[in-house]
């Protein structure tokens, strides 16, 4: 299973509450009435699950499916 489900039990539990919260939003609708409100707590709801996905994990631990390989006309452009 942990093959299929990359990353920290923590990462899993994130995206259960963002969809819980998007769910409980959606019946309230927010995203209708109270617009404003809506966009800035999806704002911080966002900015601090990527805070703790980038701080929470070492550096080398394995995030994603596909290892990340460095694009390498990005090099030979440095180099002109």
């Amino acid at each position: 299973m942990s093959k299929i489900f990359l990353g920290k039990p923590l990462h899993w539990f994130l995206l259960t509450v963002i969809v819980a919260a998007l769910w409980y939003a959606g019946t309230l609708r927010l995203h209708v009435i109270h617009f404003n409100l809506f966009i800035l707590a999806l704002l911080a709801i966002s900015t601090f699950c990527v805070l703790v996905v980038l701080y929470g994990s070492k550096d080398g631990e394995r995030l994603t499916r596909d290892e990340i390989v460095p694009d390498e006309t990005e090099e030979r452009l440095d180099n002109l």
